[in-house]
């Protein structure tokens, strides 16, 4: 509807139109005011929710090589000295290098059988049959495994059910896709250096204090296969020269600068049994001893080294200070339990074979 106004009509209204025109103004200058309070204060006006951003489907998984273990796939970001780790690289850097892994099947060894017995101990004739059962499936996709690129080195049937393989590693997914495996996982490469058995049972937190806690005045008889005195984790020169030297005239007695009272860490011992000495060969077991107990197969250098060795840093003997921060050094050889005890050599096994 049009509505007409006269000029007097007009002049009538005017008041009541600039009261409702400053009433706008002024609501409008109240909301403004209350909008810049509740941004000053960071909360947002009430607005329309904004729409939904499209929704992207997730990409596909990448395949990741399984020489990382699967339970740690943030191993895949680790670097060193700003460079991808080579362990760590993709399965398809470095693709034709060859790997070594175990590849594990879903059928159980005898330990798992075990685990599984709940109480009931596994007869030998059930292990017997358990190990048959893991021989035929193994037989069936091993030739499957070598279609792949993969060399076989060696089979599990107790700890695990598993072939441990050689294989280009491009060729791993392959490998886990194969039915009948559960796993594929790598193969662990470890060295007898002592860096990692003496800080995990503690021993450098008890050499911190005091000094009688490295083994000062402990005399330690280690009963094996002898003790290689040249060696420098027992202050010897540590070359293949000296013990060629000292192993030439093995059943005289031993040089005194490396084995005897005045030696740094072999103070004494014998030889009980000789090199040829094998219990179980009808022709070496008669034991013929001799003062000298240099070892010619290792163990028991290995065994006294443990136990009290001096450690071997930078291929030479180590002098200490044996502390809590000691094995924060490179070592080639960690120091024994109580590097400061002095040990004896008591040879009871030849070069080989048993006592």
């Amino acid at each position: 509807m049009l509505c007409h106004l006269t000029s007097s009509d007009a002049a009538a209204r005017r008041p009541q139109i600039a009261r409702f025109a400053r009433s706008i103004i002024a609501s409008a200058l109240i909301g403004f005011m209350v909008s810049g309070a509740c941004f000053a204060q960071g909360t947002s006006p009430r607005l329309p929710p904004p729409a939904p951003a499209p929704v992207t489907p997730p990409a596909p998984a990448p395949v990741v090589p399984p020489d990382v273990d699967p339970v740690d796939r943030s191993a895949l970001l680790q670097s060193v000295d700003g460079e991808v780790a080579p362990l760590f690289m993709p399965a398809l850097v470095r693709g034709n290098q060859l790997v070594r892994v175990v590849v594990i099947l879903a059928g159980d060894s005898v330990a798992n059988a075990r685990a599984k017995a709940s109480g009931h101990k596994i007869s030998l004739a059930e292990s017997n049959s358990i190990e048959t059962s893991v021989a035929i499936q193994q037989a069936a996709i091993t030739p499957l495994l070598q279609s792949r690129g993969a060399r076989v080195l060696a089979q599990f049937a107790n700890a695990l059910n598993g072939i441990k393989v050689e294989v280009p590693r491009y060729r791993i997914p392959e490998l886990v896709a194969l039915p009948g495996v559960e796993s594929v996982r790598p193969v662990g490469v470890y060295k007898i250096e002592n860096v990692r058995s003496v800080p995990f049972i503690g021993a450098p937190l008890v050499w911190q204090g005091i000094p009688g806690f490295r083994g000062e005045g402990i005399k330690v008889a280690i009963v094996d296969t002898g003790i290689d005195y040249t060696h420098a984790n027992f202050g010897g020169p540590g070359t293949v020269a000296a013990w060629n030297a000292a192993f030439a005239t093995s059943t005289l007695p031993a040089n005194p600068a490396y084995f005897g009272p005045s030696a740094p860490k072999v103070k004494g011992g014998t030889d009980l049994v000789g090199d040829a000495y094998n219990a179980n060969d009808p022709a070496n077991n008669t034991p013929h001893p001799d003062p000298n107990p240099l070892d010619c197969n290792g163990h028991g250098s290995h065994v006294a080294g443990t136990a009290a060795g001096f450690g071997v840093l930078n291929n030479a003997t180590y002098t200490g200070p044996y502390n809590s921060g000691a094995y924060s050094q490179n070592f080639g050889i960690g120091p024994g339990v109580a590097p400061k005890a002095d040990v004896y050599a008591v040879r009871v096994f030849g070069c080989t074979g048993s006592t």
